[in-house]
């Protein structure tokens, strides 16, 4: 009952999106190699909420191999976990969704204690996998679900070639690493990134890569986003794996860049009451900006 409950929460943020035919679109998943090496970034993008720039920052990690890696939001374990725990608590035994925007303001203005909120734009929820070799990169992130109660994973298989760099002179620090500066044209976005030759792996943040050393850090010209090396260290040896507690559907940019905007439009806001807890669906005061612009 409490797992039912859950994913009705979750529904929240995809209602409203088309249905899709999961069993005709699913792909199977793929063994990977082991990573070599361990990058933590800081990933700062600018936002607007009430007219004004807001700055929000997650903390990623990039796991690297001899010809792959893995890209994704270090803290998301944690954060599911602690979501998981949160609904199986005493009073989430009583569980109620609503849409009176009237009775979500006056609960505010009345200065209730917020129990909990549910935001898609909390942290990030992908994962990019490239494969250096085959200048193929793979995105899965939170998908639609199938039928009422079954979640499942968008797969976006993309053939991007290493991005067209301009070298330049110029050298910066960053990690103690002597860093040469690069910049390209990516996705509607120019950015300027700082490369180590002292880690000659051809590898960086999000869909970077194809620089003759590790991508350290990467800025675009227009100071909305930023990827920062703040951790290196060796990695375990674990395999780079995909998931598999999902079924994982295949789907185009398009689809995938429409179904997370959707699902950024709305926060859920919830409140103790009736020894339950009322989620009050409302707008996300917080309007993003996307990283591939006018794709």
């Amino acid at each position: 009952m409490k797992v039912k409950l859950f994913i009705l929460l979750c529904f929240l943020f995809v209602l409203g999106n088309q249905a899709v035919v999961a069993q005709e679109r699913t792909v199977e998943p793929e063994v990977g190699e082991p990573a070599v090496l361990r990058l933590v970034y800081t990933f700062t993008q600018q936002a607007v909420k009430d007219r004004e720039s807001v700055y929000i920052t997650d903390t990623m990690a990039l796991e690297v191999g001899m010809n792959g890696s893995v890209y994704y939001d270090w803290n998301k374990n944690r954060r599911d976990s602690l979501a998981a725990v949160r609904f199986t608590e005493p009073v989430n035994h009583k569980i109620t969704v609503s849409v009176d925007e009237n009775a979500l303001q006056s609960r505010l203005e009345a200065q209730k204690q917020v129990y909990d909120v549910l935001d898609a734009g909390r942290g990030q929820s992908y994962r990019i996998y490239k494969k250096r070799d085959k200048e193929e990169i793979i995105t899965i992130d939170n998908g639609p679900l199938e039928g009422f109660d079954t979640k499942t994973y968008f797969q976006l298989t993309e053939n991007i070639p290493p991005q067209a760099w301009k070298m330049s002179g110029d050298t910066s620090t960053v990690l103690n690493y002597l860093c040469q500066k690069a910049s390209a044209t990516f996705r509607g976005r120019t950015y300027v990134a700082w490369f180590t030759l002292d880690i000659p792996i051809n590898d960086g943040p999000w869909k970077f890569y194809g620089l003759p050393g590790l991508i350290l850090k990467v800025q675009d010209l227009e100071n909305k986003f930023c990827f920062l090396a703040i951790g290196l260290q060796k990695a375990g040896g674990e395999s780079i794996t995909m998931p598999t507690d999902r079924k994982r559907v295949s789907c185009n940019l398009k689809e995938l860049s429409d179904f997370k905007k959707n699902e950024r439009r709305y926060i859920s806001v919830g409140f103790v009451e009736n020894g339950g807890v009322t989620y009050y669906r409302t707008k996300n005061p917080v309007t993003y900006f996307s990283l591939e612009r006018g794709d």
